[in-house]
């Protein structure tokens, strides 16, 4: 798995390499003209089907200055200061000539709609001056009139406008999405594992062994360009489909460059001041690079630390050397006091072109805490009269660090006008340390208790493509693009720590539990390779309008190893130490070995260590034809063929041949889609799409690896006899675009589930979690949205969505489970958001954000234990910018003014119940160019 990063290295050296001579020489005759002249740049788009034209040729009229589109449509030409004509012309094309207006120290955009030359008067041609960068909302709002399938968009110059830091908090805002915990998109009321996240168009490992789904917070706003959700289905997209599409855009190609760099702090309001809890970690944890102090010690054993049998001898340890293994493991157990530190970020941004070499590379680090104090969580039983009773109730002091680093480097070489080769590098690390203190009545040792837990986890994400572009118009008027993309997702917890506290007679003590004097370790190491094609051949129709076929193979390759070593100090019969000390005291050397208080022991499961593959062939074919001058028709259909094998085993067994536990699944599936385009006027349409995609297990759901979070709580555990869904999506959406940032529109949606897989509750001994196939499930709803520039100094948004949806369990759980039919996990029936910007003296504005999801289940009851539900909730942002003097930017930010506390609800009392308090930040930027 480590050829494929190494290629891109290669293939990324040699690119840069070979450019070096033309980087040189275009740096110095770009740098001695860019004083006198205007940066003129934009696309160049086919009127019909707004495809990208490469090759276009376009020129100063009555001058030698010319340049020729690359094989996205793109063109950049600098001219002088002042009003010039713009020749535009390609062969098959009607030529246009446009007057554009340049003015000294302004650069200008220029959007082409070229027709062909055979086509009819009522074809539209336009040329469009478009304000602002490629990610602000009148270029995206331009880009989804024009798409294929039904999408939603946000750029990078929203995202910052509303002070978001990264996709997560962008998300929120989108029509149809909710966010949860700060990390998961929902689309349409569907849970996070029935969404699918791509860069760049590759597919993305996951840092998330519990949950199938790649988490948003991952990618800080200062890395990408733009983020598109499709929620209509075509060919050329994955078949596993469901909710819809995150596409995660990063830093694209600038056509000037750019140099922008930014500071940023911030105070919350229930952190900063306030004494928060914390441990002695490593001296790199403000990086979020803390895992080195926290590992194991070198020479640590391999093998499975336990005492050897008396019939096994060589399986284990003598009790002897037993205590230096114990001993050797950090004696760090306790929280502490931490001052809490102001947020903090930076980020630097550099892009330029050298001639045919484009660059773009950008840095980004923040830090944060959170300090929380009044949380509380309750666990309830079925009492007499079936009513509820309190089984475990705590109070929660939780302490936790966020610290962000992120980096991008893009190259792409553009050898000829029709060609372009790419190489993107995309890398995102978190450290998160989280503090955590809770007390009160567990019912299941009959007495108050006192846990304290120390954790540590540590993610990263690293991508490498190789990307190429070709246009070969005499290859049938083709269009290739391919793409060799590689990607590693590791997640290590190093070393969580835990011990339990128990109330006897007046005074906590040291409890003999599983979860106390224990310490954990797991990695996760989930690495990708996608290779795909994709082959569009551009002719015309039997009316001589132009159409598009696209077909292509793709091959997608994962794979995942998850380990797990779980120790624990265990009492002796020898135990002669005073349990009420702190366990620094407790667990010393000095009461570690034989004939004294505690024996490491480790508790490694037989089901701690697991590894998968799965191996997707795909394959697909569709059209894009205009049916007449006001209707276009996408459809196809696209063939998977997925494997995917989950063995799960004892690291430690000494058995020649030791039990494996296999989840296999293997299956073939034709996806049909069609999309009808109705273009009512030139500026709306009326969309309607019809399709049949899949939803299919993530290997942890797969895998029976069992973990408990809180004492009390429910373990959760994979079941191996999991099969893949069956969707059926039908989407209609009327959009009507009336201005450059205007937008009016309406959905309605309709899923039907096969086999959706759920969430449920065992029935075992233990309040258990775990999945299920259930035997049907719907999800319908409807989407408004509206933007509007009310007057040229204030612009006014809102979008609305309704969700309506059930599931209908099988017999099986429905044995379990308290609500035999109910709506789907994690789904809102209301999700709004506002939005309302003020501006004013033509560089400040005020922008004020609305955002508000309604109740949802959190999770599902059994045993008569109604559904755990969390509390609708409303968030206000505020958000004030202003351009100093020259180009000084300052931004001042208020985040959940409201600061409502987050509830959850269970058969009528509070369950859960805590609070993240206010954020104000200050912001500012400069940019060289």
């Amino acid at each position: 798995m480590r050829s494929p990063h190494l290629l891109c290295a290669m293939l990324w050296l040699a690119v840069t390499a070979s450019t070096l001579p033309c980087f040189a020489q275009d740096s110095a005759s770009s740098s001695a003209s860019s004083a006198a002249t205007v940066r003129v740049a934009g696309q160049v788009l086919d009127s019909q089907n707004a495809v990208p034209l490469p090759g276009v040729t376009v020129e100063l009229v009555n001058s030698e200055i010319v340049a020729y589109t690359d094989v996205d449509g793109k063109y950049v030409l600098d001219v002088p200061a002042g009003t010039h004509e713009v020749k535009v012309t390609l062969d098959g094309y009607k030529e246009q000539v446009l007057r554009v207006n340049a003015d000294a120290g302004a650069p200008v955009d220029v959007d082409v709609s070229l027709t062909m030359a055979g086509f009819t008067e009522q074809v539209t041609v336009t040329a469009d001056v478009v304000e602002g960068s490629a990610s602000s909302a009148a270029t995206l709002l331009t880009e989804r009139r024009r798409a294929p399938v039904i999408s939603d968009n946000l750029g990078s110059t929203e995202m910052r406008q509303n002070a978001d830091s990264n996709a997560a908090a962008g998300m929120q805002r989108v029509t149809g999405l909710s966010v949860v915990d700060n990390q998961y998109v929902f689309v349409r009321g569907l849970g996070e594992r029935y969404s699918t996240t791509t860069l760049n168009g590759a597919t993305l490992p996951t840092t998330e062994p519990d949950r199938r789904v790649v988490p948003l917070d991952l990618f800080p706003a200062g890395l990408i360009d733009s983020v598109r959700v499709t929620k209509s289905y075509s060919p050329d997209q994955p078949g596993d489909f469901a909710g819809g599409v995150v596409e995660i855009q990063p830093l694209r190609l600038p056509p000037r460059p750019v140099l922008d760099a930014s500071f940023t702090i911030g105070f919350n309001s229930q952190t900063v001041g306030e004494t928060g809890l914390g441990y002695p970690g490593g001296g790199r944890d403000f990086l979020g690079y803390g895992k080195g102090a926290r590992a194991l010690p070198a020479g640590f054993p391999t093998e499975k630390v336990t005492r050897g049998g008396i019939f096994t001898p060589e399986v284990g340890f003598p009790r002897e050397d037993l205590e230096p293994i114990g001993e050797s493991l950090a004696n760090t157990w306790e929280a502490r006091p931490r001052d809490s530190r102001p947020e903090q970020s930076y980020n630097l941004v550099y892009g330029s072109r050298f001639g045919r070499l484009g660059v773009v590379a950008s840095l980004t680090q923040a830090y944060e805490e959170q300090f929380s104090a009044d949380e509380l969580q309750r666990f309830f039983r079925v009492g007499e009269d079936d009513e509820l009773s309190v089984f475990s109730d705590y109070a929660f002091q939780t302490s936790t660090l966020n610290a962000r680093t992120g980096a991008v480097g893009n190259v792409a070489w553009e050898f000829s006008p029709s060609h372009r080769l790419g190489v993107n590098n995309f890398y995102t690390h978190t450290g998160r340390d989280e503090t955590r203190i809770y007390e009160g009545f567990n019912s299941d040792i009959n007495t108050e208790v006192r846990d304290t837990r120390l954790f540590w986890t540590e993610e990263a994400l690293l991508t490498n493509q190789v990307t190429g572009e070709h246009y070969l118009q005499g290859l049938a008027n083709s269009r290739v693009d391919w793409r060799v993309a590689y990607a590693r997702a590791d997640r290590d917890e190093p070393d969580l720590r835990q011990t339990l506290y128990e109330l006897q007679g007046g005074e906590f003590v040291l409890a003999d539990e599983s979860q106390s004097g224990f310490r954990m370790f797991s990695t996760l190491d989930d690495q990708s390779v996608d290779l795909a094609l994709n082959w569009s051949i551009y002719t015309t129709t039997w009316a001589s309008q132009p159409m598009m076929i696209k077909f292509g193979p793709s091959f997608i390759r994962r794979e995942r190893d998850f380990e797990s070593r779980r120790f624990r100090f265990i009492p002796l019969v020898t135990f002669d130490a005073d349990r009420a000390l702190s366990p620094e005291q407790l667990f010393t050397p000095a009461n570690i070995g034989p004939d004294t208080s505690f024996e490491l022991r480790e508790e490694t499961r037989p089901t701690d260590a697991y590894g998968a593959d799965q191996d997707i062939y795909g394959g697909y074919a569709m059209v894009d034809v205009p049916l007449s001058n006001q209707f276009r028709l996408v459809g196809g259909a696209r063939v998977e063929r997925f494997n995917q094998t989950v063995d799960t085993f004892d690291p430690f067994s000494f058995v020649t041949n030791p039990e494996i536990i296999r989840a296999e699944i293997e299956t073939t599936d034709v996806l049909p889609s069609a999309n009808l385009i109705y273009a009512t006027t030139p500026s709306s349409n009326l969309r309607i799409g019809f399709s049949q995609t899949v939803n299919r297990p993530e290997f942890r759901e797969l895998a029976p690896f069992e973990f408990t979070d809180v004492v009390g709580g429910r373990a959760v555990v994979g079941n191996p006899n999991l099969e893949r869904a069956l969707i059926r999506n039908v989407d209609v959406r009327w959009e009507w675009f009336p201005g450059a940032e205007e937008v009016v529109a309406a959905s309605v949606f309709l899923k039907q589930f096969e086999d959706p897989i759920e969430r449920i509750v065992e029935a075992t001994a233990q309040l258990r979690t775990s999945y299920t196939n259930a035997d049907s499930a719907r999800n319908v709803g409807i989407e408004l949205e509206g933007r509007k520039a009310l007057t040229p100094w204030l612009v006014a948004g809102a979008n609305y969505t309704f969700v309506d949806s059930e599931i209908e369990l099988t017999a099986a759980a429905r044995q379990v489970q308290t609500s035999l039919s109910r709506p789907l996990a994690g789904t809102s029936r209301h999700l709004f958001n506002a939005l309302g910007e003020l501006r004013f003296a033509e560089r400040s504005s005020v922008r004020v954000l609305y955002n508000f999801f309604g109740d949802r289940i959190a999770d599902v009851g059994s045993e008569g234990l109604p559904d755990i539900i969390q509390a609708g909730r409303g968030g206000l942002d505020l958000v004030f910018s202003h351009q100093l003097a020259g180009r000084l930017n300052l931004r001042v930010s208020g985040v959940n003014l409201i600061d409502d506390p987050f509830e959850f609800e269970q058969g009528g009392q509070l369950q859960r119940s805590y609070e993240v308090g206010r954020t104000f930040s200050f912001s500012l930027g400069v940019s060289a160019f």
